[in-house]
């Protein structure tokens, strides 16, 4: 069983309460009502294989960050927040709740953020 640190993206997001990871009704009505077969609603989090388990595996952060920079979270880089990020984020609430999470882990460091918020 992977720790709760596990299911944080790189971004911030956590992947454990993501709607198509937990495949929730309403997840699944909203892809039913596009007539998209089910079986393709998927997610294992971005620290996953990068195939079709995972919903973004051409994920621009996650390229960045994990295969570009070998860090663990976006927060870790020096340029945090950069243009990629900020796209990303745009007006969607939990983006920016994602972002805040890796302003902390820049702030505190990484072990720290971890240790406050997992361990």
């Amino acid at each position: 069983m992977e720790s709760k640190a596990w299911w944080i993206s790189v971004c911030g997001l956590d992947c454990s309460k993501c709607s198509i990871h937990n495949k929730t009704e309403e997840e699944l009505d909203y892809w039913r009502e596009k007539n998209v077969d089910l079986s393709k609603i998927k997610c294992n989090g971005c620290r996953s294989e990068r195939n079709d388990n995972h919903w973004s595996p051409d994920c621009e952060l996650l390229d960045c960050c994990v295969y570009q920079k070998h860090l663990e979270y976006c927060g870790e880089c020096f340029e945090f927040p950069c243009r990629k990020v900020e796209e990303w984020v745009g007006d969607l609430k939990h983006h920016q709740v994602a972002k805040e999470r890796m302003r902390e882990m820049k702030l505190i460091g990484k072990e720290e953020w971890l240790k406050k918020n997992f361990y």
